[in-house]
């Protein structure tokens, strides 16, 4: 709101600054064209209202910049504590469950990873607030560079926490598959077994 308010203000003065001042001025080269006894004291005058016309839009340039400046280190803090939230709010989502049989093993595994999908999702997200948490660092110093890199390590921390859940939880039921699968082919063949037994035991020849 300051910034915008603080643009109207600038072009307004800006607009209505550059006319009076190129009316003065042309005021003043007359006076000193015409040969105006005063001429002397009209040069002294011309200068000093340039030399503060200057003065006054570099004031407002430095303005612009610290309220860019206070724009963005603000617009950081909110996305790095919104990207923390999705990030903890996405690994309180990472389930414990691993599936009672081959079946719902395999349908957890398939929605794990549609779930690492929108994780890695995030991962731009982050990228932006490490990248904005460095620049910005290297334009202040003391506390509030501190502040700004104590932002991005919760976050990188938060990412890299997650994404080890993810990872762990996708070995884990990739380990469940393949023993619910061993299961089952162990069990086909055991049952196999068992049917050659019984044709011995009749006396018939396997086939």
């Amino acid at each position: 709101l300051l910034r915008d308010k603080f643009r109207e203000f600038s072009r307004d003065t800006g607009g209505l600054g550059q006319e009076r001042v190129a009316a003065a001025n042309a005021a003043a080269v007359a006076l000193i064209a015409g040969g105006h006894p005063e001429r002397a004291a009209v040069a002294q005058w011309q200068a000093g209202l340039n030399e503060a016309w200057a003065e006054l839009l570099e004031l407002v340039a430095t303005r612009a910049q610290e309220l860019a400046a206070a724009h963005d280190l603000q617009r950081f803090r909110r996305d790095a504590r919104q990207v923390l939230e999705h990030l903890q709010d996405k690994g309180r989502q990472v389930p414990e469950e691993l599936g009672r049989d081959l079946r719902t093993a395999e349908g957890l595994e398939r929605q794990h990873r549609a779930f690492e999908h929108d994780v890695q999702a995030l991962s731009t997200q982050v990228s932006q607030v490490q990248e904005a948490a460095g620049r910005l660092a290297a334009a202040y110093a003391g506390p509030r560079a501190e502040e700004l890199r104590a932002q991005e390590r919760l976050v990188s921390a938060a990412w890299v926490e997650l994404c080890g859940r993810c990872q762990r939880r996708r070995r884990l039921l990739g380990d469940t598959v393949e023993q619910f699968r061993f299961l089952r082919a162990a069990r086909d063949l055991r049952l196999w077994m068992d049917g050659m037994h019984l044709q011995l035991q009749a006396r018939e020849r396997p086939r």
